[in-house]
């Protein structure tokens, strides 16, 4: 019996980067364009399922918009408190 030593095609998703329409695919097999926007085969991204076990490194970008939510949440919360403060 000969085997072949043929690697499966990396399975995953194609995102279009235009419209976020999601594709499920293989990495071989990129779509010719976005069937929901017409965005050309360019603005399509794939990404592999293989990679969802790798570690996630956040990026200076991310902690910033941590940093702002944490404002607008404290900005809402004094907000709130000096309407109560009116109700009574």
């Amino acid at each position: 019996m000969v085997q072949l030593n043929k690697a499966l095609p990396t399975t995953g998703e194609w995102e279009c980067m235009e419209c976020g329409y999601i594709e499920e695919g293989s990495e071989s097999r990129r779509p010719l364009k976005c069937p929901e926007c017409s965005a050309p085969a360019s603005a399509l991204e794939f990404f592999s399922y293989e990679d969802e076990g790798e570690e996630w490194d956040r990026t200076e970008d991310e902690d910033e918009l941590d940093d702002d939510y944490e404002d607008e949440e404290d900005e809402f919360n004094d907000y709130d408190e000096d309407a109560e403060e009116d109700d009574r």
